[in-house]
């Protein structure tokens, strides 16, 4: 029978996370965050099928904890300029962290096909969050301005080009 070990799945993610940010992605592999994790290779094999499904796991806790947090801020505010600057600085500062992930686990060409999937997806996310705020501080639902500013928003956290002040002109004058 096998050993069943207790949260494996969350001691999986913890160690990818800390090998991840201390060795890169690029040496960090299967078999050192099995070795850590005191199991068998093909034990971690049956959690996740791929270093990249870890990974995305691993930015999955982060990607999570940040919609939380910043879908809670968005709660209190009281304009769609606060609600976008919350979603902006959680964004720039998740983008901010996996950047240097990005730019060695972005190189692979199957990863680079599955990114307009992924963007769209973060892009409702926030979208989802933005409609709420209009609907309460505008008393108007308008999905496309939702997943404009969206788009705005992480864009301008990945390209690294926008700075805050000019994006929130545009909003302004839109607002």
């Amino acid at each position: 029978m096998p050993k069943v070990i207790k949260d494996l799945d969350k001691k999986i993610i913890e160690v990818a996370t800390k090998q991840l940010f201390e060795k890169g992605y690029a040496k960090m592999t299967m078999r050192s965050i099995s070795d850590e994790c005191g199991i068998a290779v093909g034990t971690l094999y049956n959690y996740y099928k791929s270093k990249d499904v870890i990974v995305a796991d691993v930015m999955l806790v982060d990607w999570s904890a940040m919609i939380k947090s910043v879908s809670s801020s968005c709660l209190s505010a009281t304009s769609i300029h606060d609600a976008f600057k919350f979603l902006y600085d959680g964004v720039i500062s998740f983008s901010d962290k996996y950047t240097p992930v990005w730019h060695e686990y972005g190189n692979e060409v199957s990863i680079r096909q599955k990114m307009p999937d992924k963007f769209d997806l973060l892009t409702s996310q926030l979208a989802g969050i933005l409609n709420e705020v209009l609907v309460r501080c505008h008393d108007e639902k308008d999905e496309f301005i939702s997943v404009f500013l969206a788009e705005v928003i992480l864009n301008a956290a990945t390209k690294h080009g926008l700075e805050y002040s000019d994006v929130s002109r545009v909003l302004h004058r839109m607002f």
